[in-house]
């Protein structure tokens, strides 16, 4: 059922919760808006590709910031000559 929303002064509309909320955008996110027609289409952007919003979520932000202090802390493994001498390592 279609829901009617009042245009503020400053020209804005809040969309509501339920609709936000079916369609995954939250607070501060982006829509694009386009016109077709006579009708006003909304859509929900992310700024992120999808397919790379894996690397920006808190763990992977939290093994990144890890790393970071391990590599400060010079905790690293020697560079290897080849593949099999890294596997060795890694197997010790």
């Amino acid at each position: 059922m279609p829901t009617v929303m009042k245009i503020s002064p400053q020209g804005q509309i809040r969309i509501p919760e339920k609709i936000m909320n079916a369609l995954g955008i939250t607070k501060g996110d982006y829509v694009e808006v386009d016109v077709k027609d006579s009708d006003i289409i909304l859509k929900p952007r992310k700024l992120i590709d999808p397919s790379q919003g894996w690397y920006w979520t808190k763990e992977w932000q939290k093994m990144e910031a890890r790393v970071d202090d391990e590599l400060k802390e010079g905790d690293v493994s020697p560079e290897f000559k080849t593949a099999e001498d890294g596997l060795k390592w890694l197997k010790k």
